[in-house]
């Protein structure tokens, strides 16, 4: 079982960084590697806040369906 807290803390320093690179695509990216290099970091940051969802929900699914069998 998993910290909710710990897990909300994790969430948010992941979105955190997630909008520093947004800015930094915004206002300093000169070239297209910068682009492509600032693209591959937000869709990895996503992909992460995304797999903690589905654990999220996976764990509120087994804890729901525990002892109900």
């Amino acid at each position: 079982m998993y910290d909710i807290d710990t897990i909300q803390i994790i969430k948010k320093q992941i979105n955190k960084k997630l909008q520093e690179i947004k800015d930094h695509l915004t206002y300093s990216v000169d070239t297209i590697e910068q682009l492509n290099y600032a693209r591959g970091k937000i869709n990895a940051l996503e992909t992460l806040l995304q797999d903690l969802k589905d654990l999220q929900r996976k764990e509120n699914y087994d804890y729901d369906t525990e002892g109900k069998t």
